[in-house]
């Protein structure tokens, strides 16, 4: 804490003011038209968007104009964000495409539709209505803390400070002694008492592809030219983002001692978590990738230099799931078990075991769609097929990654403040 003279009076509120009702549903509007036409254009990637997309135009004015509807019956366009707001946004475009879907197969069919389309363009809706909210919210919390630190005739709060993602970010790089000494401390308590150490993270993936190529190849004879190379690319990626997720959920409610006596910006606890499986993937993958290649003789092309921009994306968006994960523990134990489940779930709707072309062209992209999806997608894509990622492969990738982050600092940041009491 640090005294501050006084200038003026103090801010009395750090409740962010939403935009005008005016400006958020033409901004609402506008995102629906564009999710519900990206929807067909992904969809119908085959060369047939020219039969569907008529039908699209046609229906698009009832699409939208339910949407909006529901979303204003739940009061998304009120003058102050309050903490339930984000539930209102998404329950609103839910009940609205709901409702277009009832409206629409009631008065003209289904006949030129596409059913995957409109749950395509619900989850693009949420994303982008939930982010630029998300967003607005964030700067509007940081000015007002501003403001009210500019006028205070008192003291200034760092840990209030610490609570806006600005602060959190600048935070992060005068922290990061701390951030690396809680990755060593987990790389540590994992090799504990072990003679080899971290040895095994190098002896792990080539053991696996022992197994695997064993398993696959000579046992189930699977066919596929380098079907162990493209499984273990979807299955490491995978190992990251679930072990991230489980470890996530322990970060706040595991660390009390931690925050009751050391002021630091909390968000460090659950990006530590994310940082130690990535870690645990890099060493892995720096022994995976030039075994594999070796081994099925696979020649390097310009694709494969975008590896490090989609694990830049996984990162991204696992730091945004591990940061709700952490939250709703707090307050719900319950989050563990339930992402047990919703993990299990996951891996099923993520191509790892089978390939995005087998799945049936009606359900592909409900499964590219999938959290992970894309960006197992894509590794798979650079390294097993040498091709460049498709376009609906980068719209995902990023959509699902800037969605978790925003949503997840969101989030965190607003009930950071109640984590000690909760805990």
């Amino acid at each position: 804490m640090e005294a501050r003279e006084s200038g003026g009076p103090a801010s009395d509120s750090h409740v962010p003011h939403r935009p005008a009702a005016w400006l958020a549903a033409t901004l609402d509007a506008s995102l629906a038209v564009s999710a519900y036409l990206t929807a067909y254009w992904l969809r119908f990637q085959d060369g047939s968007l020219d039969l569907f997309l008529p039908r699209a135009w046609a229906t698009l004015p009832v699409v939208v104009a339910a949407q909006m509807a529901s979303l204003a019956a739940l009061r998304a366009y009120t003058a102050r964000a309050k903490v339930d707001w984000l539930l209102r946004v998404g329950s609103g475009i839910v009940i609205g495409t709901v409702a277009a879907i009832a409206i629409l197969g009631l008065t003209v069919g289904f006949e030129g539709l596409s059913r995957v389309a409109f749950l395509a363009d619900a989850i693009f809706l949420a994303i982008s209505a939930i982010g630029w909210r998300g967003l607005w919210v964030l700067r509007e919390r940081a000015r007002a803390r501003q403001v009210a630190a500019i006028w205070s005739d008192d003291l200034i709060d760092r840990a209030d400070q610490m609570t806006t993602l600005r602060g959190v970010v600048g935070n992060l790089y005068r922290f990061r002694a701390l951030l690396k000494n809680l990755v060593l401390k987990d790389i540590k308590l994992k090799y504990r008492g072990s003679v080899f150490g971290f040895l095994w993270s190098l002896v792990n993936p080539l053991l696996m592809i022992v197994v695997y190529t064993t398993a696959f190849t000579y046992i189930l004879r699977v066919k596929g030219e380098g079907f162990v190379f493209y499984l273990m690319l979807g299955q490491l990626a995978w190992v990251f983002f679930a072990g991230s997720a489980a470890m996530s959920t322990g970060a706040i409610v595991d660390n009390s001692g931690l925050l009751k006596s050391v002021l630091f910006p909390r968000a460090i606890l659950p990006i530590a978590t994310v940082l130690f499986n990535l870690a645990q993937y890099l060493l892995t993958i720096a022994v995976f990738l030039p075994a594999m290649l070796y081994w099925y003789d696979v020649p390097f092309v310009a694709p494969m230099l975008l590896f490090p921009v989609f694990l830049a994306l996984q990162v991204l968006f696992t730091v945004g799931v591990a940061l709700i994960l952490s939250t709703g523990t707090a307050f719900f134990r319950d989050v563990r078990h339930l992402l047990e489940i919703a993990l299990s779930v996951m891996f099923w709707t993520t191509p790892i075991i089978y390939e995005l072309q087998q799945v049936p062209d009606r359900l592909r992209l409900l499964i590219l769609l999938s959290p992970m999806s894309p960006y197992i997608v894509a590794y798979q894509q650079v390294f097993y097929f040498r091709q460049w990622p498709d376009a609906t492969v980068w719209l995902v990738a990023i959509a699902h990654a800037v969605g978790a982050f925003v949503v997840g600092s969101l989030l965190f940041l607003t009930f950071e403040d109640r984590f000690a009491e909760l805990i």
